[in-house]
């Protein structure tokens, strides 16, 4: 669930690139993707609005990393709280809304058509980085 303070951030045709999350003084916020991870440090709110509508949702198309089974995946499986046994894998955004982002493996087997749900904002179960060893 979105949290009540932050504030969506629109191109001028009126697509949400992102969301402002207030942080430390006045005027200062988090420009954050759709998915609720961090574009860029806090900030003026007017550079955070500005960075978003530049490069919010261009910085969605990547690899991420987030953990699922390890069978292929069939149907939408629900990543919201992961198994001790799934693994860390690379996928990418299929798509992403306020009441959830839903993501495939980069590499999916063969026949492999199934989706992962995670809810928004993501917190740590979608990573940019691959985790530790």
């Amino acid at each position: 669930m979105i949290p009540p303070g932050w504030t969506p951030v629109h191109r001028a045709d009126g697509e949400q690139v992102g969301w402002l999350a207030p942080d430390g003084g006045p005027g200062l916020a988090v420009p954050l993707l759709l998915t609720g991870t961090p574009l860029a440090d806090a900030g003026p709110r007017e550079d955070g609005a500005a960075l978003l509508r530049a490069h919010g949702l261009r910085a969605l198309d990547r690899r991420w990393w987030a953990r699922l089974p390890g069978e292929p995946l069939s149907g939408v499986v629900g990543a919201g709280e992961p198994a001790a046994d799934w693994t860390w894998q690379a996928v990418v955004l299929v798509e992403s809304s306020p009441a959830g982002c839903t993501v495939r493996p980069e590499w999916p087997a063969p026949g492999e058509t199934g989706r992962a749900a995670l809810p928004v904002p993501v917190g740590d179960l979608l990573r940019a980085e691959p985790p530790a060893a």
